[in-house]
């Protein structure tokens, strides 16, 4: 339990640390705002980690955090696990632009769109590098909207 609460507090001193390297490196306009959580694994418990392919965008906010970390040590290995990532993504519709809170798997399907119009499954589970259960998932957990449920009167 104390390795936990010491991974946290290292973790925002890590965060406070890259927003700086940011600045002094002149990469202060990565085209997202990247928060980055680094954890000992031995103290933590063990997530599958998947190959994902991350969007453009987000590769690039990727390497420019593992050269920032690199920095500060270089007998320490970052595993990515993308399946505990959240993103805030911004959707530009005809009318207005909503703010959607996804997954990072989520977040990669939509950011696909920003360069085509349509996709196939088969070109989603391609550019994504996932398994057809993991495409079907996830293209489900996008379809699938949630309402508010009124309640009625009983019959």
């Amino acid at each position: 339990m104390e390795g936990m609460v010491t991974d946290l507090t290292l973790a925002r001193e890590n965060q406070a640390s890259f927003e700086e390297y940011l600045s002094n490196n002149l990469i202060a306009n990565l085209g997202i705002d990247l928060t980055v959580t680094v954890l000992t694994s031995g103290f933590w418990p063990s997530y599958k980690s998947f190959d994902l392919n991350l969007p453009a965008e987000m590769v690039r906010c990727v390497e420019v955090f593992k050269e920032f970390y690199q920095t500060k040590t270089k007998h320490r290995k970052l595993t990515w696990i993308y399946s505990l990532g959240t993103c805030n993504i911004n959707g530009k519709f005809e009318s207005k632009t909503i703010e959607l809170v996804v997954t990072t798997y989520q977040a990669s399907a939509l950011l696909l769109f920003n360069t085509s119009d349509r996709l196939s499954y088969q070109e989603i589970m391609t550019q994504l590098n996932l398994s057809d259960d993991d495409v079907v998932r996830l293209l489900h957990s996008l379809s699938c909207t949630r309402f508010s449920t009124r309640s009625q009167a009983p019959k």
